[in-house]
């Protein structure tokens, strides 16, 4: 059965109420381990079901993110005609920075293996002709975005190009998981909206392709999105053995990158907005008579616009006019702004420009902590995570398709790894310093640039420095049976023995 999720939908007209239901996307299970001719109908029907509820999720974090916000069904009882709506998309501004720093440059392959070196930069280059660097980003800003994305993988008749990547739209593509442990995915499921009526539904099996047609799409929301499956239109092998959409997220609950501070966002709007409502009605303020009367036809609109008035006094109550004008403590509301969107920034992992206090005499480090840049980091280490394990279905996809195909045969999915560049010059000079210790200690070039974080693709640098590195290093091989390897100059020049004659003790 799949998992459900209560009080997950809410009507997308309602954006106030929503908010209180976004705990992040439902994961779709099924309990058939064989979808097949008879069942395909009834299950996906029962996905679809699910799916649905997503989608008014993710239909509001879209609208969300482009400025859609409850802010913007502010009302205002007093002075209604003085109603500032102002949205300060805070929502834009995370998901931009998240997509810039987690993606930085295309994440590409590096070789495990010394041996392979070659067959992975082949590797690379056909994943660069797929289009793959664009779905990335593409899946990326989604997730960010409405806590998912999509990425659907196929084979295409160009030599130089053998397969194609896309970018899906979420809420018309998703993939159901086994229950067994692993969650091993059973079938993907990709919406076509023909019209306003029909939609054709595409379910993707390891073993089966079903096509189904004349799916009556109902309605939700008022809008026409929810196609119900109705018939088998055609029925066909998987020629790759692997299911070819592949769902990713940006974090374990399926939430998005700014889900978190929403109510915190909310608030920053609707101060802001007071704000200038306080400021309006500062400058259009409420004029006050007190004992005072006018001659016939006197308003208060002809008052203001004379600007000059005589009033008289009667008896002992003596004539007064005066205005109402009452302002917010701008200090104080700014205080209050502040530390709001300091919460929103700690939330979603962003760092802060305004953390720092001004010029100070600490260190790099120390301000890389303070600022949340250390926290950003830690945010994208753990999307790196949930995205390798996502992309590893696309990877045993993509060798299905280039092994049929007769290409990259030698290679194995346990010869890459999937390899992310970010921050190549943060810290440059600890990581230098820690190269130069491990180097002097005795650890091989390949491992001296791994551990000291100076190379993404240590195997790959040390091969294409090698003749470098053989002559500013030195290397030698390790002695062998007794045999001692002579000292180097640098070495002699040290003050090490050179013990080149002497033979080991036993």
């Amino acid at each position: 059965m799949g998992q459900e999720q209560e009080g997950a939908s809410y009507p997308t007209q309602n954006v106030v109420n929503l908010t209180a239901g976004l705990h992040g996307r439902v994961r779709i299970f099924t309990a058939l381990e064989d979808i097949n001719r008879d069942n395909v109908i009834e299950e996906t029907n029962r996905c679809l079901a699910l799916h649905f509820l997503n989608v008014d999720e993710m239909d509001y974090l879209d609208g969300y993110r482009r400025g859609i916000q409850p802010i913007l069904n502010k009302k205002k009882e007093v002075r209604p005609e003085i109603n500032h709506k102002i949205v300060v998309n805070n929502a834009s501004f995370v998901v931009t920075f998240k997509n810039g720093y987690f993606l930085t440059k295309p994440c590409s392959y590096v070789a495990r293996k010394d041996n392979k070196s070659d067959l992975v930069k082949e590797l690379n280059e056909y994943l660069y002709a797929s289009g793959k660097a664009i779905a990335d980003n593409e899946t990326v800003d989604w997730f960010h975005t409405v806590g998912l994305g999509a990425i659907y993988l196929e084979s295409n008749e160009d030599p130089d190009a053998p397969v194609k990547a896309y970018a899906l739209d979420p809420r018309c593509a998703f993939v159901v998981y086994s229950r067994r442990p692993g969650n091993e995915p059973v079938m993907a499921i990709n919406i076509v909206t023909i019209d306003k009526t029909h939609a054709m539904i595409d379910v993707i099996t390891k073993k089966k392709r079903f096509v189904i047609s004349r799916a009556e799409v109902g309605m939700i929301n008022a809008t026409p999105f929810a196609p119900y499956a109705y018939e088998i239109k055609s029925e066909t092998d998987n020629l790759y053995g692997e299911i070819n959409i592949f769902e990713y997220s940006y974090n374990k609950n399926r939430m998005c990158a700014f889900e978190v501070a929403i109510p915190i966002m909310d608030a920053i709007n609707e101060a802001e907005s007071d704000r200038a409502d306080s400021r309006t009605q500062f400058i259009q303020n409420l004029l006050v008579a007190v004992n005072t009367s006018f001659d016939e036809g006197t308003t208060a609109n002809t008052i203001r616009q004379s600007g000059l008035i005589c009033i008289t006094s009667t008896n002992e109550n003596k004539a007064e006019i005066r205005t109402i004008s009452e302002q917010i403590n701008e200090a104080e509301t700014q205080v209050s702004i502040n530390d709001l969107y300091e919460q929103m920034l700690e939330k979603c992992g962003v760092p802060s420009s305004v953390r720092d206090g001004g010029s100070t005499s600490d260190n790099v480090g120390a301000v890389y902590l303070r600022s949340g840049w250390a926290s950003a980091d830690t945010d994208c280490r753990n999307e790196e995570d949930l995205f390798r394990k996502s992309n590893s279905y696309f990877d045993r996809c993509l060798l299905a398709i280039l092994h049929k195909k007769g290409l990259l045969t030698e290679l194995k999915e346990t010869d890459f790894a999937l390899c992310f560049y970010r921050n190549d010059m943060t810290n440059l000079q600890a990581k230098t310093q820690a190269a130069l210790a491990m180097k002097q200690l005795g650890f091989s070039p390949a491992l001296t640039f791994e551990r000291s974080g100076l190379s993404y693709d240590p195997i790959a640098d040390v091969e294409m420095s090698k003749k470098y590195i053989d002559n500013l290093w030195n290397t030698q091989p390790p002695a062998q049976n007794g045999q001692n390897v002579p000292l180097t100059d640098q070495q002699r020049s040290q003050g090490q023995p050179d013990d080149t004659n002497q033979t080991s003790k036993e």
